[in-house]
């Protein structure tokens, strides 16, 4: 029986719901996310303030949000000296600062610094810190905690007094998880128009006068049930009225100071949030928003969608904010979007064109508009109703098109493939009454493109095999074969007896019309240009062409003046539509949205979601202007239609304000607030700048655009990406006054509204007393310069002559160890040779006398590497690497060892020390002569590279190598010798053949 009963009330509760409902007109949804910056996508406090910011409380950080964009307090620098503030709990404010509630206390909040700071105000009354303001009266902020105390916080003094202990059962807990079900924020307390502080519990309602000091409990005066259990509330200032949402007894009004009571809909349960304004009640029932108007008899219900919304409240324009629990805050405006649309609406036959498209609309005779061929939509009540109910054949047909004739009134319906190969035209009279239908061969004649009227000739039918004319004596069609039949797209419309048809793939032909049926061709409109539509100015002489490509403007003879496109700030070039207003502007349909030229200033405006476009493709042929000036354009998830002119009427006053600047990337604190800026005094190497400015205007601050420039630098204003920051980058000395503006989408101008000056200070020697102390320092600096010098040249005077010392006696010591030694051989051996000659010892003396030879050859060879050692490298054949390959030449020449040579040449010019180039050659010349004599090999490679820190002289053979601890004789060893001379590194290695390395620094003490 509970189940059943359960059961009736449920389907009694949604026949109302659908009965009573009546949709409340056209509104629109916005909604702020985290996307748009929310720290948290829960807000379970909401509160406009007079400065034209919207705050919001999450779990994690203060947000406040500007009309585009949110700022989360999350920062240690923004709290001073206190614990930043995480959840908040309901706010206040008074004239300059806001207080927001929270379980460490109050929180002051300093518009001018941007800076928190926090008031115990419980300390001496209580040892729980939770504070929670409701109002502003008397210069003292209200406040009450947990167990009910009311304190006043006395702003000037900043004196706390406890005022009174309200006789309500305390709150379990503040925390939104900890509510029992009747959570406390959906009866927060409030001060009325009347000085009373009112408290709502779960069965009492209690008020305290600010005057009288009393408290009374209004409830008590009604018989009320007493099972009945409070679970919001919401006050009505304007009416005095004070509204009670129950959990099973429905609403309850208190009215005129709570002396009279009301009931609305008792069969509503669970009204989990409610709130009122001038117009509108709003409250949640259940899973389910319901939005009524004050006298409870026209609502909108949201049945689906909404079932986690709860803390409902208007702004100072009537907008409802909700916040949609983990998605952030829902805005609905009632005044519908600027460029108004049906996608938010909960009609279900509006609900069809968003999921459907709207691709066809036609005005009929009594200015509403025929939609889909299906619908017929009442622009001025906001409503929808299918058009011939009982022609179930006419409308369902999503192929078909439909046109009205303006100069009869005639509706023509067309449906393509009715049945077999015939497809069927209806028509009926300016009164919606069946006239007459006629049928074709769609096989035949191809599909239906488009038709238009004229005032005195036939009917013109555009059909993918070409131009048709209607008898309508004999009901046939018959084709104008004058004109070209492939692909006729859309038939334009121009003075003169004059139609411009569009075709697909092929130019568009401007067509002259003489006669009933007499057509003649004149010349191709803008050829080699897929152009669909065109629209006259008349007055102006002018042509506007869509095209795949843009906007073309023409003059008179059809000849382009100008191209609107993506490089003059066109949002879409693939045009789907266009329409020329009364009020000098053209509107053009496209895939990125809406756009509108001013056809004089040429100015063109974007319009997107923000502003209402339905989606952002349109689709194409489906646009109407009415004859009253209506425009419509029809897309993939719905229309658009609207009046012009547009222009932005704003109830709050946009304003340009500095949240941050940066200088050299520190946070600059001005001791009077940023915002309140005007100039700056920075050092010379203080020059790298960040200024966020951002524009306040909760109505339409996503919709403007910030314009700045840099007087007496810039010519014009440029325009800064929105939540971007102004970057100036190393200033160089001077003043700089920049200049905020915003734009007005409609008209281009800019209305400036914020200017900072920056001075950036000379480098210290730029200055005229720095010159002074320069010239001074420099006078001195001269005489002591000149003594200087004068030392300094005698000391490397006496450096040279010491170098010059060292020089010579290193080639002392060559000569006398090299040509010394040898010439003391060749002396023994000469003297040892006439002896063995006197004894007639001639084999002896031989190879003595053989031995003499090759020592003079190779003193010979010795003293040639010494003078060219000495000699200036300014001579090509003197260059080491020549050197080098002659050395190898003459050694391995008369060998049948093969030999390759790699020299970094550029080595040349960096060796010129005559020791490096002496011991470079006796080292190669060394190595060589102990391979060719030792090694058995058959290929050598002789390499002198260089790196970042070494030459690398490196000698590489295939021979047979040796073993290292059985060497005989002295080279190896005078190779190791001349390479500590060069304070170079030795290496060997004989494996597999033998190679040489030597690592010579660059650079040597």
């Amino acid at each position: 029986m509970k189940l059943l009963l359960k059961f009736c009330v449920v389907i009694a509760f949604l026949c109302f719901a659908k009965m009573s409902s009546q949709n409340m007109g056209n509104y629109s949804v916005t909604r702020i996310t985290q996307d748009e910056g929310l720290s948290q996508g829960s807000n379970y406090f909401w509160f406009e303030d007079r400065k034209g910011f919207v705050w919001l409380t999450c779990n994690d950080a203060l947000n406040r949000y500007d009309g585009s964009s949110v700022k989360v307090y999350n920062l240690k620098y923004f709290f001073k000296n206190c614990p930043a503030l995480q959840q908040g709990y309901g706010f206040a404010e008074d004239g300059n600062h806001l207080y927001i509630g929270s379980t460490r206390g109050l929180y002051s909040y300093n518009y001018q610094l941007d800076e928190f700071t926090l008031i115990d105000v419980y300390k001496t009354f209580s040892k729980d810190k939770t504070a929670i303001p409701i109002g502003f009266a008397e210069g003292k902020i209200w406040i009450f905690n947990e167990a009910y105390q009311l304190v006043s916080f006395d702003v000037t003094t900043k004196k706390v007094r406890l005022e009174a202990q309200i006789p309500i059962p305390h709150l379990k807990s503040v925390h939104i998880y900890d509510s029992d079900g009747n959570v406390f924020y959906f009866r927060m307390p409030f001060l009325d128009k009347n000085r009373n502080l009112c408290f709502i519990g779960t069965k009492e309602v209690v008020t305290y006068n600010l005057d009288s000091k009393q408290i009374s409990f209004p409830c008590r005066q009604f018989s009320l049930d007493p099972s009945m259990t409070l679970q919001s509330a919401a006050y009505d200032k304007k009416n005095d009225a004070l509204y009670l949402g129950t959990t099973d007894h429905g609403i309850v009004i208190f009215k005129d100071h709570y002396q009279h009571i009301e009931h609305h809909q008792k069969s509503f349960k669970r009204i989990g949030g409610i709130t009122v304004n001038d117009h509108k009640v709003v409250f949640k029932s259940g899973s389910s928003l319901f939005i009524f108007d004050k006298q409870f008899r026209k609502n909108t219900v949201f049945l689906t969608g909404y079932e986690r919304v709860f803390n409902f409240q208007f702004d100072k324009i009537g907008r409802l904010w909700i916040c949609d629990d983990g998605q952030g805050e829902v805005v609905m405006d009632f005044r519908g979007a600027m460029l108004k649309n049906t996608t938010d609406s909960t009609d279900p036959l509006m609900q069809t064109f968003k999921q459907q498209g709207v691709s066809d609309f036609a005005e009929l005779p009594d200015k509403k508009i025929l939609i889909n061929s299906s619908s017929v939509f009442d622009p001025v009540h906001f409503s929808v109703t299918k058009f011939a109910a009982e022609r179930n054949s006419y409308y369902t047909n999503s192929r078909g098109k439909s046109y009205s004739n303006p100069y009869t009134g005639e509706v023509w319906m067309f449906e393509n493939g009715v049945r077999g190969n015939q497809s069927k035209i209806t028509v009926f009279d300016q009164n919606l009454k069946f006239k007459t239908s006629y049928s074709f061969n769609h096989i035949v004649m191809g599909r239906l493109q488009h038709m238009v009227d004229f005032p005195d000739l036939p009917s013109l039918f555009s059909f993918s095999t070409g131009l048709y004319l209607l008898n309508r004596t004999t009901g046939k069609f018959e084709k104008i074969k004058s004109i070209p039949d492939q692909n006729p797209f859309y038939i334009n419309v121009l003075s003169d007896n004059r139609i411009a048809v569009s075709y697909l793939n092929r130019d568009m032909m401007l067509i002259q019309m003489e006669g009933e049926k007499k057509y003649k061709t004149i010349e191709k409109i803008l050829p080699k240009v897929q152009s669909f539509y065109v629209q006259e100015d008349v007055k102006k002489k002018q042509y506007w062409v869509g095209t795949n490509l843009g906007v073309y403007l023409l003059d008179q003879d059809f000849k382009p003046i100008k191209i609107f496109d993506s490089n003059n700030n066109l949002a879409g070039t693939y045009i789907y539509g266009i329409l020329l207003d009364d009020f000098g502007k053209l509107w053009c349909s496209h895939q990125r949205g809406l756009s509108s030229i001013d056809t004089e200033t040429h100015l063109i405006s974007n319009y997107d979601k923000e502003d209402g476009i339905q989606y952002w493709d349109f689709n194409n042929r489906s646009f109407l202007k009415t004859s009253d000036g209506m425009l419509y354009f029809g897309g993939v998830k719905g229309f658009n239609y609207f009046k012009p002119p547009l222009k932005l009427s704003s109830f709050y006053k946009p304003e340009i304000y500095f949240d941050e600047i940066l200088i050299n990337n520190k946070r600059y604190a001005a001791q009077k607030g940023i915002n309140f800026l005007n100039e700056v005094h920075l050092k010379y190497d203080e020059n790298n700048i960040s200024i966020k400015a951002l524009i306040k205007d909760l109505e339409h601050g996503s919709q403007r655009n910030m314009m700045y420039r840099i007087k007496n630098i810039d010519q014009g204003w440029k325009k800064l990406s929105k939540k971007a920051p102004l970057n100036l980058s190393s200033l160089g000395p001077g003043k700089y006054e920049i200049e905020f503006g915003i734009t007005d989408k409609f008209t281009g101008k800019v209305f400036s509204q914020k200017l900072i000056t920056l001075h950036v200070a000379k480098v210290f020697y730029q200055t005229f007393v720095f010159w002074i102390i320069l010239g001074s320092l420099f006078s001195g600096g001269l005489i002591v310069a000149v003594s200087r010098w004068e030392f300094i040249r005698q000391k490397n005077e006496f450096k040279g002559k010491m170098a010059l010392e060292s020089q010579r006696n290193k080639i002392t010591a060559d000569l006398h160890d090299d040509i010394g030694s040898t010439l003391s051989s060749l002396q023994i051996n000469s003297m040892v040779a006439g002896q063995l000659i006197e004894k007639q010892r001639m084999e002896e003396a031989q190879k003595v006398l053989r031995n003499i030879e090759d020592q003079s050859r190779k003193l010979s060879e010795n003293m040639s590497d010494i003078v060219w050692s000495l000699q200036p490298n300014n001579d090509s054949l003197m260059t080491l690497s020549t050197r080098i390959r002659n050395i190898v030449s003459e050694i391995l020449g008369n060998t049948t060892v093969n030999y390759t040579i790699d020299i970094d040449e550029t080595i040349d010019a960096e060796i010129l020390d005559f020791s490096i180039k002496k011991n470079i050659i006796l080292i190669a010349k060394e190595a060589l002569n102990n391979m060719v004599k030792y090694s058995n090999a058959a290929e050598v490679f002789i390499n002198l590279k260089k790196n970042v820190h070494h030459y690398i002289l490196e000698i590489k053979d295939d021979g047979i190598g040796f073993d290292q601890l059985n060497l005989k004789g002295n080279g190896i060893g005078n190779m190791k010798k001349r390479t500590l001379e060069m304070n170079g590194i030795f290496e060997l290695e004989s494996q597999n053949g033998t190679t040489i390395k030597i690592l010579i620094p660059k650079f040597r003490d």
